[in-house]
C-alpha cells in the first residue's frame, strides 16, 4: 500500500491483503510510509513483510521505532533514496542545477543551497571512507545501510546502467562495526 487512505481503514486493506496471501494470489504485502501505530494496526490484522520509508545516513527517523519493531516481528525495510537524492553521491554542490523543471530535487529541502552548504562536512566523512574503501560516496551510503540493518534492502534510483552497476558494488563494501 503505497499511501495511507484516510477513507479506507488500514485494517480493512490489511484483511483484504491477508484473504489474497491465502488464496495463494501474493505471497506478502508492505507499507509505504507508515507511522509505527498503522504498521502495528495492520501487522496485528495480516503480518506484514515489509515497510518502504525514506533511510539514509541524513534522514534516520526510522531508527527510533520502525526499524526496532520491524526487526522485532521479521519485516523486511525497503528504504528509498538510501543517496540521499543524489546529494550523498558528492556529485550534488551549492550551484548544481537540475534540468527539469518537474524534477522532484528542485524541493527537496535538504537540496536547498543552504542545506547543501551546510551539510557538506558530512560528505566530506563519505568521501573520506570511499577513497579509503577503494569506492564511490553512494556505495558507501547504500553500503552503510545493508551493513546496519540485516533486514534492510535498500532501492536507489538509477536511471542507468552505469549507476546500476555502481550501486551494485555497494554489496562488496565491507564496513567495521567501528566505522558504522
Amino acid at each position: 500500500m503505497h499511501r495511507v487512505h484516510v477513507e479506507v481503514p488500514v485494517e480493512a486493506i490489511a484483511e483484504v491483503m491477508g484473504k489474497l496471501i491465502n488464496e495463494g494470489i501474493i505471497r506478502g504485502w508492505g507499507l509505504s510510509q507508515v507511522s509505527l501505530e498503522t504498521l502495528k494496526k495492520a501487522h496485528e490484522i495480516q503480518a506484514v513483510t515489509a515497510v518502504q520509508s525514506l533511510y539514509n545516513m541524513m534522514e534516520r527517523d526510522l531508527e527510533k521505532e520502525i526499524f526496532p519493531y520491524c526487526l522485532e516481528n521479521n519485516i523486511g525495510v525497503v528504504p528509498f533514496s538510501p543517496v540521499a537524492s543524489g546529494y550523498l553521491s558528492g556529485k550534488i554542490n551549492a550551484d548544481t542545477q537540475f534540468e527539469k523543471v518537474d524534477d522532484v530535487r528542485n524541493w527537496v529541502a535538504q537540496l536547498s543551497k543552504e542545506n547543501i552548504i551546510g551539510n557538506q562536512p558530512v560528505i566530506d566523512i563519505v568521501s573520506k571512507f570511499a577513497e579509503a574503501k577503494n569506492a564511490t560516496n553512494a556505495q558507501i551510503s547504500i553500503a552503510w545501510i545493508l551493513h546496519k540493518y540485516p533486514n534492510a534492502v535498500p532501492i536507489p534510483g538509477s536511471k542507468n546502467q552505469e549507476r546500476i552497476l555502481e550501486n551494485l558494488g555497494s554489496w562488496n563494501v565491507e564496513l567495521t562495526p567501528e566505522e558504522l
